[in-house]
């Protein structure tokens, strides 16, 4: 629409509803008089209704235009509006019964006559506005249709809550109706939001929904703990009804999602943990107008990495894969759609690949280094210990020095728990990067502070099990775990970076930081919990086998190594590693007798290769 007819449109809109508004206030004095004097007004009363009746209801215009009623959006009327119409027109009566104090009532309306236009000046123009709320929210089809909604209880009466029951019951295309609420607050139950009982507590959600024949709860309260919501979701499953959940807190604080863009529960609000505080200013800090390097950032942890460092305006941000349509994808679903000064720069890129790496650090002179991109899957570097060492391990160290050659200011890798104790190739060749960053921390001239930090497996990454257990599911099952007793720590993948970014501003250089990453959880439960999920039922829906361990896999993952133990920092959820001080690691030999054992092409050679510098290493098969 052109710029000429917006303001045309807008023009007659503001005209039509200012004509409006001055034949109801017409209206509304007109009928007061008529219902004070029973509709037989004397001739004086009738003379001075005419003589008044212009200068009133201009009046009355003026104020309804400075209270926002003139150009309000029509279709919005909630209590706000509905006190601000009230605050225009309770003034307009109280200049009347001032001026008729002052003229004794000469050629004044009778008391009476003001307080009846008063209130059928607000009768009248909030009927309207309720009238064109409903019309912009219920179209003639939503009336005509047959109704098909499908009753719904809300959990929790709060603020969230109500706005939920008020969209819900304006938005009828969504097909859900609201019918009770239930919260645990004793003195909300009992009482009415937008005329929708309190019915209970939580707790009696079954009873609840039986009585009103629910089928679907809804969890109203976003910044609910994880333990909560997993409570709320035990009680659902059991009424055997399905569960949605409003968006998070912060994408409603922030305007990305609204409160009817409802999704259900996923394994990952079951499985995560509440949310971290984190200190932001120390990040700020840290990458506030900064050159900042992020590698594999096409992967879960990058593209979080890349998310997150956005909302801290770095100067640069450099993010380089290996993979072309992670970088693809990254622009199209991250970058792309983050409204930031910041300069992005993409590069398809093998850390491997020296030269194009080592003109990277020329060409962008990156301040911060955060190196996630590596070979991860256990089960396939089993196969390839060669590949884990030279991507893992080797390129690691080679990113350092030239890290350190640039004079970055920190650099920090993203480890692994699996680095601890390993009976993986993966795992010991984290553990070698580790040492690898060490090595280089003592090296002469060094001026970069080099870091690692440890923690678990990531909700929802590729190749972690979750969504192996869903594409499993999808095909009908069965689903497969290695062992009855196996179990992992999981992490959100928000958490984890948040996590990572605040450990890096506590590096002086050479630590190993772990994020505490609270209880483990067995695979096994992970399953059930999916199935369940997903409304059906294990061993008569979906099948669950058992295949044994595989090769590199451990029963239960640990926190440290024998010889560590861990110190707390200034943050609760991230700890420092503090071992026996390592001897001077001849890294560069390391690596030169490894890579002849590569040279073999036999993955026994080159897993003994590894055992020699990573005693603790533990390979199957040797």
């Amino acid at each position: 629409m052109s710029t000429k007819i917006l303001i045309r449109y807008l023009n007659l809109r503001t005209l039509g509803l200012v004509l409006f508004y001055a034949l109801v206030s017409a209206f509304s004095y007109w009928t007061a008089y008529e219902l004070r004097f029973d509709f037989n007004v004397p001739d004086n009363h009738a003379l001075d209704r005419f003589n008044t009746l212009s200068w009133i209801v201009g009046l009355q215009l003026m104020l309804l235009f400075a209270a926002g009623q003139i150009d309000s959006i029509l279709s919005y009327f909630r209590l706000p509006d509905a006190l601000r119409l009230f605050g225009g027109l309770f003034v307009n009566a109280l200049i009347l019964l001032l001026m008729w104090y002052i003229y004794h009532g000469d050629k004044m309306p009778p008391r009476a006559v003001i307080l009846t236009y008063f209130l059928l000046s607000f009768l009248f123009i909030g009927a309207f506005r309720v009238l064109m709320r409903i019309k912009s929210s219920r179209g003639l089809e939503d009336w005509l249709a047959a109704d098909s909604s499908e009753n719904i209880i809300i959990i929790g009466a709060g603020e969230v809550g109500a706005g939920l029951c008020s969209d819900l019951m304006n938005k009828s295309r969504l097909g859900m109706r609201p019918v009770a609420f239930l919260d645990d607050d004793p003195k909300k139950i009992g009482r009415y939001v937008h005329g929708i009982l309190v019915v209970d507590a939580v707790q009696e959600l079954a009873a609840v929904a039986k009585l009103y024949g629910a089928t679907k709860v809804i969890i109203a309260f976003p910044s609910a703990s994880v333990k909560r919501i997993r409570q709320v979701a035990e009680l659902a499953r059991a009424a055997k009804l399905s569960v949605d959940t409003v968006p998070a807190l912060t994408d409603l604080v922030s305007g990305r999602a609204e409160l009817s863009q409802l999704r259900p529960i996923q394994l990952e609000d079951l499985l995560g943990r509440d949310p971290v505080d984190l200190d932001s200013d120390d990040i700020r800090n840290m990458l506030s107008g900064k050159r900042v390097l992020v590698t594999g950032a096409g992967g879960s942890i990058g593209r979080e990495l890349v998310t997150q460092i956005l909302g801290y305006h770095p100067a640069e941000l450099l993010c380089i894969d290996q993979a072309e349509i992670a970088v693809f994808n990254l622009k199209q679903e991250v970058i792309s759609k983050v409204d930031s000064s910041c300069k992005v720069t993409t590069r398809v890129l093998d850390i491997c690949n020296h030269t194009p790496l080592e003109r990277l650090f020329t060409d962008h002179r990156p301040e911060v280094v955060f190196h996630a991109a590596a070979h991860k899957h256990v089960n396939l570097m089993e196969d390839q210990p060669g590949e884990a060492l030279r991507n893992n391990s080797f390129a690691t160290y080679d990113l350092a020095r030239i890290a350190s050659q640039h004079r970055c200011e920190r650099f920090i890798l993203i480890s692994s728990d699996k680095a601890i104790n390993p009976t993986s190739v993966m795992g010991a060749s984290k553990r070698l990067a580790e040492l690898a960053l060490l090595a280089q921390q003592s090296a002469e001239g060094n001026e970069t502070k080099f870091m690692a930090v440890r923690f678990g497996n990531v909700l929802g990454s590729s190749g972690s099990v979750i969504p192996i257990f869903r594409r499993q599911i999808a095909s009908g099952g069965p689903i497969t775990v290695t062992d009855p007793e196996v179990s992992r720590f999981f992490m959100t993948v928000e958490e984890a970076v948040g996590l990572v970014l605040q450990s890096a501003t506590q590096g002086a250089g050479g630590e190993i930081f772990v994020l505490d990453m609270g209880q483990s959880v067995k695979i096994l439960d992970v399953a059930r919990q999916i199935i369940a999920l997903s409304g059906l039922r294990e061993s008569t829906d979906i099948d669950i086998e058992f295949t044994g361990l595989q090769p590199g896999e451990k029963l239960y993952e640990e926190v440290q190594h024998l010889s560590e133990s861990l110190q707390s920092t200034r943050h609760p959820r991230v700890l420092r590693l503090v071992a026996e001080q390592e001897a001077s690691i001849e890294i560069e030999r390391i690596h030169e007798e490894l890579e002849s054992a590569i040279q073999t092409n036999d993955p026994l050679t080159i897993k003994q290769a590894i055992q020699t510098y990573v005693t603790e290493y533990k390979p199957w098969g040797v």
